[in-house]
């Protein structure tokens, strides 16, 4: 990948996440400076290419508001949870809502018992709810835990961990992935385990899908725990493997305000540092092909605000029709802001091309949030039926 220009604003000395303001990133032609613009619009034809010049991602100081975020949150649900499970509802209700607020966060549920060391439970690990942005869902499958089962001190928490990290839980493509995980007792390891999850096999899915791991304690007994017998903090565990996160011990306390700092945290930190900013095509219709610039490679940070010039993104009529594209800045692959492009590729090569401004618009973290340019579209329609009517009538 080859290294493309780089340039700096506003130096700072220090730097923390959450002492710095939230801000939000954007990718915009360089032709709007201190603008965010809605995209490229313009006519070209068959077999023509036409250049979107000076792309130019902003990626802001402090923490972002506009990166993609999903946050899976699981829990023991044995009976040995008893009351806790109470609390544990309470509190991951509460930060749903406090997280849908934050950036572009999406979330999920899931619960884990004991089906392979006692066969009357229901199951080792159920996905109860997968990613969604739907927060009331999440809810609602978070208030129908309830704790029982369970036969023996152990319980299932690596599979559980397993089996989140996998593709059935719905992480969004471009999402900084959260694993969010409360239990009160040791997790059943090799032959006891389902699946014969470890702490290395568990570290490995979690570490190749990139999920970081939020671990909790809510155990009140003093000599049963979570990290009993060291797989979540220490030498052996799940971090010392590779995954990255967080282990919460008792008898810190578990409320609200304490995960959704947390949280907040976590998610802002996804961003901290970063080493390859790019641009992505994440959806495209239409008859055409886009060619994207090569990656910037490098040692960044969020203690001050960077802009990355990349080069031209090429576009290529290979027939008649409208073609839209969107176009995503990635951080080490995260999602953190979209443009969205519309281009009218009409029949006759030998019509010259007709390439409109861009449209000064508020671009967004998703697609979806910024509007396809209709009334362009169709007057660039209408132009192209003018001059097809004038040559006719030439003729």
């Amino acid at each position: 990948m080859m290294r493309k220009r780089l340039f700096t604003s506003i130096a700072a000395a220090a730097f923390s996440v959450m002492g710095l303001p939230a801000s939000a990133d954007v990718l915009t032609p360089l032709t709007c400076p201190g603008v965010s613009c809605a995209g490229f619009t313009g006519i070209i034809s068959v077999g023509e290419t036409t250049f979107i010049n000076n792309k130019v991602g902003v990626i802001t100081v402090g923490t972002p508001t506009a990166a993609q975020a999903d946050v899976l949150f699981i829990s023991d649900t044995s009976v040995s949870m008893g009351s806790a499970v109470t609390a544990v509802r309470s509190v991951f209700g509460s930060v749903v809502t406090s997280l849908s607020g934050l950036a572009n966060v999406a979330t999920g549920a899931a619960q884990y018992k004991d089906r392979t060391n006692s066969p009357t439970d229901p199951f080792d690990y159920n996905l109860d709810q997968a990613i969604t942005t739907n927060a009331a869902a999440t809810q609602a499958a978070i208030a129908a835990w309830s704790a029982s089962g369970g036969g023996d001190v152990a319980g299932q928490t690596l599979f559980a961990l397993t089996q989140a990290a996998g593709n059935a839980t719905g992480w969004r493509a471009g999402s900084k992935k959260i694993a969010v995980i409360v239990g009160v007792a040791p997790s059943h390891s090799g032959a006891t385990a389902a699946g014969g999850a470890t702490v290395g096999s568990t570290a490995a899915a979690l570490v190749a899908n990139g999920v970081t791991v939020e671990s909790i304690d809510v155990s009140t007994n003093a000599l049963i725990n979570l990290n009993q017998t060291g797989q979540f903090a220490g030498a052996l565990s799940i971090y010392s493997a590779g995954v990255d996160g967080n282990f919460l011990p008792q008898p810190r306390q578990f409320n609200g305000i304490v995960l959704s700092t947390l949280l907040q945290n976590a998610i802002g930190h996804a961003f901290t540092t970063y080493s390859d900013v790019s641009l992505n095509l994440i959806s495209s219709s239409g008859p055409c092909g886009v060619a994207l610039p090569s990656d910037i490679v490098g040692s960044f940070d969020r203690s001050v605000t960077r802009t990355f010039d990349f080069s031209p993104v090429g576009i290529t009529g290979t027939g008649a029709g409208v073609c839209n594209f969107t176009i995503a800045l990635e951080a080490d692959g995260a999602i953190l802001a979209t443009e969205f492009d519309s281009v009218l590729v009409v029949g006759d090569p030998t019509l010259s091309p007709i390439v409109l401004p861009p449209v000064l618009a508020v671009s967004g973290p998703a697609a979806s949030a910024v509007p396809e340019p209709t009334g362009l579209t169709v007057l660039a329609l209408g132009i192209f039926a003018l001059g097809f009517a004038r040559r006719r009538f030439a003729n």
